[in-house]
């Protein structure tokens, strides 16, 4: 049976990154895709039992990069690859630790931060996922904000906006973002420290550290600019814009409030984003760096 470092249940696009920062790093690796594509292991978490856990590597950290449906399908995943594991490991460990990605949408207080309850009733089963992993298995959620980088223009965001939306998200502008190589360095700074002495497990908010103005990124966008010109036409827009033309709304990053506090994070690991969203700017990213 294979052995290796981490192993990324869910080559995605955060999966994509982080195999690219293991293998610059030397860690060793391997990673599953549902169809086998890039070199990956086809591998998929089956409704039941049968997941084919003996086509998975035995690794000291495992990276959950899809969401888990509730506290039924957190544990058998841990249960089941725990088994595999056990089998296949030397010496007496208990099994891997588990770093699974969530989202931060169930944070509703302004500002949250790692130390926030989320919501039940807004993060549902993927909430009840994450507890079960923390509470149960001693896991580490990263709970991401908007992912962005590469192809993930947020730009290019506009053209999935109607009007009723539009006019949701006008009345709360904030928008958190962290770019999937920063996500990347993310996960291998918990990953690193998993295998050393102690393992940072509980939850974590993971941003830029930055807060942006949606409204601003994506109002050049004819489709979004033909929306809100006609949002404009309500008298209670204009009082919640400030302006009754397009081209008089204030934008910028001044005019929005932060919603998730992430220094916890980067202050406990000794890291700082590296590739923060610039308006009008290109990623900064480049592979290899």
């Amino acid at each position: 049976m294979s052995r290796v470092e981490v192993l990324i249940l869910g080559r995605g696009f955060v999966g994509g990154y982080l195999a690219e920062l293991l293998a610059a790093t030397g860690t060793s690796y391997s990673s599953t895709t549902t169809d086998g594509r890039d070199g990956t292991i086809v591998w998929r978490l089956a409704d039941d039992a049968d997941s084919n856990y003996s086509a998975l590597p035995v690794a000291s950290v495992v990276v959950v990069t899809f969401p888990l449906q509730g506290h039924a399908a957190a544990t058998r995943l841990i249960d089941g690859y725990g088994g595999h594991w056990r089998a296949g490991a030397a010496g007496g460990s208990s099994g891997p630790r588990w770093i699974y990605l969530g989202s931060s949408r169930a944070f509703t207080e302004v500002p949250s931060n790692r130390f926030t309850t989320p919501s039940a009733s807004v993060g549902g089963l993927r909430t009840e996922a994450e507890e079960c992993i923390i509470g149960e298995h001693g896991g580490c959620v990263l709970n991401l904000v908007g992912l962005w980088g590469g192809a993930r223009e947020p730009e290019k965001w506009g053209r999935f906006y109607t009007k009723d939306r539009l006019r949701k998200r006008i009345e709360d502008r904030s928008l958190h973002l962290i770019h999937g190589a920063d996500a990347a360095r993310a996960i291998c700074a918990v990953a690193t420290s998993s295998l050393g002495t102690g393992f940072p497990g509980g939850r974590w908010l993971v941003s830029d550290g930055r807060v942006y103005d949606i409204l601003q990124i994506v109002a050049s966008d004819g489709n979004v600019h033909g929306l809100l010109a006609a949002l404009l036409e309500d008298k209670h827009v204009q009082g919640l814009l400030g302006a009754s033309r397009v081209e008089d709304v204030p934008m910028g990053e001044h005019v929005v409030t932060q919603r998730i506090d992430s220094s916890h994070f980067w202050s406990q690991f000794g890291i700082e984003p590296r590739y923060p969203y610039a308006f009008g700017g290109a990623d900064p990213y480049r592979p290899g760096e």
